[in-house]
């Protein structure tokens, strides 16, 4: 089934609330497209030449239309002030995501408004206001969605900027894409905000972005900023990747200053001036390459946001700022220490001449705002230090000589090594300190292995709880364990009193720690919820906030992984999963979309591929026997040979060829033969013996289609039965014989055979 036609399975109304709508009269067809003439008419964003398809809108019925907006309010009229109906809120699903769109009215301010409705769901009919629609056209209407989202005044929710980017990675659009210069920028440049947005609140990602953000691959990268905190940014190789592919296009100087004023969050660097210039410095690419560029005065604004803290999202203030209150503080203001610790003497003189001596090639009158800037903060720091401050090095002072500083750092080691204690003393003089520590219990260092463990205030289920511990966060305790009612309980921290059970703990960094938490989660029971079920796979899964390093070393640990996430996809509903959550699956390696049920599930190929890689492991029969029973969806509709190999040959006789004496053998022979298995096409042909050729039964026995196809199909699974003991594998031989004979019997009764026709037909099918 093509993908557009199981995308409109999921019957879910788009995000439109009930409520009574009144049905406008449709309009004609010209009519329609008269109205998104003016629509296209209006569009100011790039690309808008290629969004306009009249004729095909006037040749449908149906005019489609897609909004701008990832969250519209259609209202009951034509009126910004009308009763609020419905939202219809984008979640990157692109395949139902497009409305109806009909007649058209102006409110008493001249705003032109339509009514739309949604094709899944409930019919809802509303208005929303005409400039928020525009045709579903083609990859270019994405255009219009990211132009919107990225010069709109307003600020939009992480959800929004993932829905629109799950759009430019979906199957409708991903190959227009690769294939635009334009579509890959505004591509990135959606990615760079929904990165930025998903690491807001002082580094804490929530479960869902993490997920997602690791989803991504190769497209992004975890990297220090300047300041040294490491944060998830678009790869610098995805970003050259785009300029060397189009260095020679129109389009290349456009993305050479996007790539140019982006990686650096200008944040850490409102208490360093090496760090504030070095940041401004980084922007001369562009201006390096097109000193007399169509972004050139962005490109020096920018630079000069980066040092007075305009571009600061916490507003701290520039360098030059900074100085100033310095300069009229009294001596030993804090102002003063605060600039002292800008490192202008010893770096930022330095780095502000880096800066100037980029800016050779620019014209004087293009430069002069960012000029003017450094001469200002120059002579400020000149002034500090007139009045008792650090000496600020001039203009004409020449920078130490390497040989010089390797001189001074080599004294200072001396000084260093001949100031601290010997090691031999240290070992002869252990310190008060230690003999606390082993007086006390050494410290380790654990973590809890199951959600919502409470902080307990005394070793005792039946006390109050306070915070709860984080599932797999580590905590150290230098206590030793503490037994009460035969329970060992373990002090989570020194500062406050925090006891958790010992038997929801395990050394933390562990492989016993890992996989305590995904036994735990498997086993336990317990209710789950999506967030819950994401922290445990990313603590699987990450290579940076979790132990997936650990977890591709151990076989146990790797299938844990796919069982995990294989429980993950079970909670999440296809018609219903927020952008975060639809970009992750749709994004993930190991997982794929059977479109005509539109679930989710774990590949085959994740399953093979960690058996191969862990063959000679004990657990590799555990891998082997998890693919063997993983859901196996499919499209067979009755047909023998399709699901004897889906249900059998695919997965259970994977097992049973490798393993045939495996601990899961017989019980596998068993399922395949099972009436759930392929026993059930027996009990079909049977009923079809001697049955009328129209009847129901003849019928049901053509359609399983045997045939030639069907036994070559009997004969694989034959052969892979060779190494399986006699008694093991009886049930499903005798059930292969059975078959043979009954489809003999039914294809020797001229009575059974259903009609030519019918057959033909079938066999097109």
């Amino acid at each position: 089934m093509r993908a557009g036609h199981a995308a409109g399975r999921e019957q879910e109304g788009a995000g439109w609330a009930p409520g009574g709508v009144r049905r406008a009269p449709g309009g004609s067809r010209r009519a329609r497209a008269g109205r998104f003439a003016v629509v296209l008419a209006s569009l100011t964003v790039a690309g808008a030449a290629g969004l306009a398809h009249q004729d095909r809108a006037a040749a449908q019925e149906t005019v489609r239309g897609v909004f701008v907006s990832p969250t519209v309010a259609c209202r009951s009229a034509p009126d910004s002030t009308a009763v609020v109906v419905g939202t219809l809120t984008k979640r990157g699903n692109t395949y139902r995501e497009t409305v109806a769109v009909g007649d058209s009215a102006t409110d008493r301010s001249g705003a032109r408004w339509v009514w739309v409705e949604a094709f899944q769901g409930p019919l809802r009919r509303c208005w929303v206001p005409e400039s928020l629609v525009v045709p579903d056209s083609g990859p270019d209407v994405l255009l219009a969605v990211a132009d919107h989202l990225l010069t709109s005044p307003g600020g939009y929710a992480l959800q929004d900027w993932v829905a629109v980017y799950n759009d430019f990675r979906s199957r409708r659009y991903r190959d227009d894409v690769d294939r635009s210069a334009l579509l890959t920028l505004r591509r990135l440049e959606v990615l760079m905000v929904a990165l930025r947005l998903a690491q807001t609140g002082w580094g804490d990602v929530g479960q869902r972005a993490w997920a997602w953000i690791e989803s991504l691959g190769d497209e992004v990268e975890y990297a220090a900023d300047p300041r040294g905190r490491m944060r998830w940014v678009v790869s610098r190789d995805t970003l050259e990747a785009l300029y060397d592919a189009h260095a020679g296009g129109p389009l290349a100087e456009e993305i050479l200053w996007k790539i140019a004023r982006y990686h650096h969050d200008p944040d850490p660097c409102i208490v360093d001036s090496v760090c504030a210039f070095d940041l401004a410095r980084g922007v001369s690419r562009y201006w390096l390459a097109y000193p007399r560029g169509s972004f050139l005065a962005d490109a020096v604004r920018a630079a000069l946001g980066r040092l007075d803290g305009s571009n600061s999202r916490i507003g701290s203030g520039g360098i030059l700022q900074r100085c100033e209150a310095a300069r009229d503080a009294e001596p030993d203001s804090w102002l003063v220490e605060a600039w002292e610790r800008q490192d202008w003497e010893t770096g930022g003189f330095a780095a502000s001449r880096r800066l100037l001596a980029t800016l050779g090639e620019v014209a004087e009158e293009d430069k002069a705002p960012l000029v003017r800037y450094i001469g200002e903060v120059e002579g400020c720091a000149d002034e500090v230090a007139a009045t008792g401050g650090p000496a600020a090095p001039s203009a004409g002072s020449a920078a130490p000589s390497t040989e010089a500083t390797e001189a001074d750092d080599e004294a200072r080691s001396v000084e260093a090594d001949a100031a601290a204690p010997s090691a031999e003393a240290d070992d002869e003089a252990p310190s008060a300190e230690a003999d606390d520590e082993e007086a006390v219990g050494a410290t380790r260092e654990l973590a809890v292995v199951a959600r919502g463990v409470r902080c307990r205030s005394v070793p005792s289920l039946s006390a109050p709880g306070q915070s709860r511990v984080l599932l797999g966060e580590p905590f150290t305790t230098d206590r030793p364990d503490t037994v009460v009612d035969g329970d060992a309980w373990v002090s989570a921290s020194r500062w406050m009193d925090c006891w958790v059970p010992r038997s929801l703990t395990e050394v933390a960094g562990s492989e016993e720690h890992v996989l305590a938490i995904a036994d735990h989660f498997l086993d336990s029971g317990e209710r789950r919820t999506l967030d819950h079920s994401l922290r445990v796979f990313n603590t699987l899964n990450s290579r940076h906030n979790g132990y997936r390093a650990v977890v591709d070393g151990s076989a146990l640990l790797t299938l844990r992984r796919l069982q995990v996430l294989g429980e993950v996809l079970t909670s999440l509903n296809t018609f219903s999963a927020d952008a975060l959550s639809r970009g992750w699956a749709n994004q993930t390696e190991d997982v794929w979309m059977w479109s005509i049920g539109a679930s989710w599930y774990v590949r085959e190929e994740a399953f093979e591929e960690a058996f191969e890689r862990h063959r000679e492991s004990p657990w590799a029969e555990d891998i082997l026997w998890a693919l063997a029973t993983e859901p196996a969806p499919h499209d067979c509709e009755g047909d023998f040979g399709c699901s004897a190999r889906v249900v059998a040959l695919n997965r259970l006789a994977r097992y049973w060829t490798v393993y045939p004496e495996g601990r899961h053998t017989a019980w596998a022979i068993e399922a395949a033969a099972a009436a759930d298995g392929l026993g059930g096409f027996l009990e079909i042909c049977r009923a079809a013996v001697d049955a009328e050729p129209e009847s129901r039964e003849a019928r049901q026995w053509g359609w399983v289609g045997w045939g030639a196809r069907s036994a070559e199909t009997v004969r694989e699974l034959r052969d892979t039965l060779q190494g399986v003991g006699e008694a093991d594998r009886a049930p499903l031989e005798e059930l292969l014989d059975g078959l043979d004979r009954c489809a003999a019997r039914v294809a020797s009764g001229a009575g059974s055979r259903p009609n030519a026709a019918w057959a033909r037909s079938r066999a097109a099918t």
